[in-house]
């Protein structure tokens, strides 16, 4: 009976590591921190976000981090609708701009897939 109950308590806390675990998967960034501090956020959310990241980054990676995720998501844009444009050419439909908006913010293997669905 006692071995049984020490078998069971091990079971218990095994499960209780496992599930414990694999609450913590989400992946922290310092592109993430930054644009949480760009979108002033209060101080003790970035304390704990620099905690759990491992870092805090200094103000001027986050200005490089934000310019250059800018500049990445204008040149999607721009490829996007030119796509589309050259795609859709003598067409009728116009793709709107949340189409265009939801395009770039995909992931560009996810993008390319889609893109494909226009030119058949």
């Amino acid at each position: 009976m006692k071995l049984l109950s020490i078998a069971l308590t091990a079971a218990l806390a095994a499960a209780s590591l496992n599930v414990h675990a694999s609450n913590n998967t989400y992946t922290y960034s310092n592109t993430e921190y930054c644009q949480l501090a760009a979108s002033n956020s209060a101080e003790s959310y970035l304390v704990a976000y620099s905690r759990k990241l491992g870092f805090e980054p200094t103000s001027k990676e986050c200005e490089v981090l934000l310019s250059k995720n800018d500049q990445s998501r204008i040149e999607a844009r721009q490829n996007v609708r030119k796509f589309l444009k050259e795609a859709l050419q003598g067409s009728l439909i116009r793709p709107s701009d949340s189409l265009i908006r939801k395009l770039t913010d995909m992931p560009e293997q996810q993008r390319q897939q889609e893109l494909s669905k226009f030119v058949g």
